[in-house]
């Protein structure tokens, strides 16, 4: 792993996990339509229970996710 590729984000992390390393990656709840910023859940909730609990594939979510993180790193890395 390059300093410019975020950590491999798990289907296991919980959400907040997620929100405090990429904070970036909030814009992919907000675009499947969770609740999940600002939940109390979000200290427990891993990304496989948002993704059961909304019906969303485990897979795309993740990916998602992923992809959140590197673009804003890759901005970063260009400014």
């Amino acid at each position: 792993m390059s300093m410019m590729e975020p950590q491999q984000i798990s289907q296991c992390w919980t959400v907040s996990e997620i929100l405090k390393k990429y904070p970036e990656t909030h814009q992919v709840f907000i675009e499947r339509k969770t609740l999940c910023l600002g939940c109390y859940m979000a200290r427990f909730c891993s990304l496989k229970d948002v993704a059961q609990a909304y019906s969303l594939e485990i897979e795309t979510l993740v990916h998602e996710i992923q992809k959140a993180a590197i673009n804003k790193i890759n901005r970063d890395s260009k400014e």
